[in-house]
């Protein structure tokens, strides 16, 4: 997040984007791209990408699947990196009908060329087709674009920039000199004007702005990882309250030893330094012990941390952390050391003597300053301790959630074709079908069905209205698109509220049907029956409506902690062709199993090897992975504080500890008194417990108001639970409390042994 990109002057490349009803649009339009590049002086260069694609990649061995990210020619000129070997894209490689040629990413290069500038000139299959290797990226490159392997030319033809309607590209651009992120903003927002009045029909309601590409490849994580360190920072204060309290009890002890050395000559200056030296001793070992957890812990971080984190792999412990902590460090040693020092080191010479030669406890102040600290660490820790209730009750109610499907026994695989092979939808779906068939027949499967999209896996997204219901084209409803086979919702064990699922006779040639689910029906149709309505979507070229023939319930259709967007399915034989193209010929086979599903594995390869032996296989996985993946952020979450949580509770309760136990062993003289005056040693048990939870009843006061506060930066992470919520404030202040008790409960003990003789001897 601190880190820049690895760009030239990253603070100069910008998203452009557009924005409809006040929600940014990700991704532009053909047409917004070949607009916004030609504005004039806005932008130095405007590059658009498209990752994520998939790749039937052969290089004499069994095919396998990857990803890769189609660029235009001036994305290396945008970020202004250099290749590792080779050359960018140039214009012609940018031209329809130019030769094929690829950039390989720098793990591919390290991992299947050993890292070899020979591979320059080498060719590659890539769904059949020959490409010819023209450079390798530099490893900082696949930090940003994150498991991609290929980089390919985006070839746009001068028909396909004047589309309007298909949002596909992702936009990165440089501005030019002197351009500020405000004025390319008011550029793009005016360009969006015009465009939006020479396409009423789809451009209605967008407007134009820019953001930062840093911020926007963030996003929210930015708030997240923010909270994260604040975590880590109020565990830190914790640990820094118990160092002064102990710091400032050994300064306490060690007064008379100070008025000692004043009166044998001793300066305060010396004597500060001596301390400070000291304190900066501790502060150095248990720095490098840091430094070397740290090492360790960042790379366990990194492997436990939850899927979809950019730039995640460049979280290491390098030169700039070094000296954040050597800083750190030495700042404690000051801060921590300085307080205690000047105590210790105080001039009060005849005062100090007296003191050290009665053994009175230690003075009122330095009890309040003590007693302070205490208190500062329950706060910081019941604040800390909130949080990690609240994202612990989060992850409880996210696994409760049902994902409105059966996620066992089901074993999912994505099927690509390549679009020589299969070059258009009739040969597709034949194909298709031939591997559902055998699939079904495979032993040990119960069923099998075709999908575009999974659930918990975000579909396309397309506007849909309803019949009957007047609305311009800009208020179409957006809503998820999803492509299935009849037999899809009895193979995910998804039951129909009413009418009826797909069958065999849903094909091409007969009239067009959707299955929708509750939310879009009672957006368009509140207490009213759905089946039998029509409603109209995906293709802009024409309009053409669909009977509703079923009504689901509300399945998770991006991750459990989001109810259920608007949604419909139609069958795979009347998906439109452009759709077709757009799928790149990629569907999902689901085939619920009699067994453990990765067994089946082998036989699902086999399936598709009768089909067609080249075709590859690629994220093959159950649905329960797909489950456990959208409850890992909020694990992730709910375990880091968890931990950051047990260790404040841990270091409050010994912060306790020490303070009691201290002030018990400065009051040992007192306590014999009581005792010998007929004290019972429940009195005294309970006189040090009463002086203990004092500090612990104030800090847990403070903590409460302050975790009113602090919660609510966690609204966005929470499902279920609201911030301030009582029952889990009220657990979190009684285990608080209770800990605190315990660790008073200790030094009261060894109060209520205080030998009389032994106390007013000593």
């Amino acid at each position: 997040m601190l880190r820049p990109f690895p760009f030239e002057n990253p603070d100069r490349v910008v998203d452009p984007h557009a924005v409809r009803y006040g929600i940014p649009v990700a991704t532009a339009s053909n047409l917004e791209y070949a607009t916004w590049r030609r504005l004039p002086g806005v932008f130095d260069a405007v590059a658009a990408m498209m990752p994520g694609n998939s790749y039937t990649l052969t290089r004499g061995d069994a095919p396998q699947v990857v990803t890769g990210t189609r660029v235009t020619s001036k994305l290396t000129r945008v970020i202004g990196v250099n290749l590792e070997i080779g050359r960018g894209f140039l214009s012609s490689d940018d031209e329809p009908g130019a030769s094929h040629v690829v950039i390989l990413s720098h793990k591919l290069w390290m991992k299947d060329y050993n890292g070899a500038r020979s591979v320059l000139g080498q060719n590659l299959q890539l769904d059949g087709e020959v490409y010819s290797i023209i450079g390798a990226m530099p490893a900082s490159v696949d930090v940003v674009n994150g498991p991609d392997a290929l980089w390919l030319p985006m070839r746009l033809s001068s028909t396909d920039l004047l589309n309007f309607t298909s949002r596909q590209l992702q936009l990165i651009a440089r501005l030019s000199p002197g351009v500020t992120r405000g004025q390319a903003a008011a550029a793009v927002n005016a360009s969006e004007a015009t465009l939006s009045k020479q396409y009423p029909m789809w451009g209605n309601g967008y407007t134009g702005t820019v953001r930062s590409y840093a911020d926007d490849t963030l996003g929210n994580l930015r708030a997240r990882l923010f909270i994260r360190l604040g975590a880590v920072g109020l565990v830190f204060l914790i640990a820094c309250a118990n160092v002064a309290n102990l710091l400032l009890a050994r300064a306490t002890t060690r007064t008379h030893e100070m008025a000692i050395r004043a009166a044998l000559g001793a300066g305060r200056q010396r004597l500060v330094s001596q301390l400070l030296t000291e304190s900066a001793v501790l502060s150095a070992v248990s720095g490098v012990a840091g430094v070397l957890l740290a090492v360790a812990l960042t790379r366990g971080s990194v492997a436990a941390s939850p899927p979809g984190i950019p730039r995640i792999d460049a979280a290491r412990v390098d030169a700039p952390v070094l000296l954040v902590a050597v800083g750190i460090a030495a700042l404690c040693s000051i801060v921590i050391g300085l307080f205690p020092a000047l105590r210790a080191s105080s001039p009060r010479l005849q005062a100090a003597l007296r003191e050290g030669a009665r053994g009175s406890g230690e003075s009122k102040a330095r009890g309040l300053w003590r007693n302070a600290l205490v208190a500062t660490e329950v706060a910081l820790a019941m604040t800390l301790l909130t949080g990690a209730g609240l994202l612990i009750r989060t992850a409880w109610e996210i696994s409760r959630v049902d994902p409105g499907f059966d996620s066992s026994h089901t074993l999912t695989a994505q099927v690509l074709l390549p679009p020589r092979a299969y070059p258009d939808k009739a040969s597709g779906l034949r194909a298709y079908r031939a591997i559902q068939d055998n699939v079904r027949r495979a032993p040990g499967v119960q069923s099998a069905a075709l999908t575009s999209t999974l659930p918990l896996v975000q579909s396309v997204r397309s506007g849909v209205g309803a019949e009957g219901q007047p609305f311009t084209e800009g208020e179409r409803l957006i809503a998820d698109l999803r492509m299935v086979s009849p037999g899809y919702f009895s193979t995910m064990r998804i039951r129909l509220r009413a009418g009826r699922d797909f069958s065999a006779s849903d094909d091409a040639n007969s009239p067009l049907v959707a299955i929708i689910n509750e939310t879009l029906a009672k957006r368009f149709w509140p207490g009213e029956s759905a089946i039998g309505k029509r409603i109209e979507g995906m293709d802009p070229s024409h309009r053409h409506f669909m009977e509703v023939i079923g009504v689901l319930p509300g399945v998770r259709d991006v991750s459990l902690d989001r109810d259920p967007a608007p949604e419909f399915y139609i069958p795979i034989e009347q998906m439109p062709i452009p759709l077709w193209g757009s799928l790149q010929g990629s569907l999902v086979v689901a085939a619920r199993t009699e067994e453990e599903p990765m067994t089946l594995e082998r036989a699902l390869r086999r399936a598709v090897d009768d089909v067609d032996p080249t075709l590859p296989l690629a994220s093959v996985a159950t649905m329960e992975s797909f489950v456990r993946t959208s409850r890992a952020t909020a694990r992730f979450n709910m375990l880091l504080l968890s931990v950051l949580g047990a260790i404040a509770l841990v270091l409050a309760s010994v912060g306790v500890y020490g303070v009691i136990a201290y002030s018990v062993s400065q009051r040992t003289r007192e306590i014999g008194l009581r005792i010998a005056l007929g004290a019972t040693p429940s009195g005294i048990a309970a006189l040090v417990v009463r002086g203990g939870l004092v500090p612990i009843a104030i800090g847990a006061g403070v903590g409460t108001l302050l975790s009113l506060g602090a919660t609510r930066v966690l609204r966005e992470q929470l499902y279920g639970v609201t911030p301030g919520d009582p029952t889990t404030i009220v657990a979190i202040g009684s285990l608080l409390l209770l800990m605190s008790l315990v660790a008073a409960l200790i030094p009261a003990r060894r109060a209520m042994r205080v030998s009389p003789v032994t106390a007013l001897a000593g």
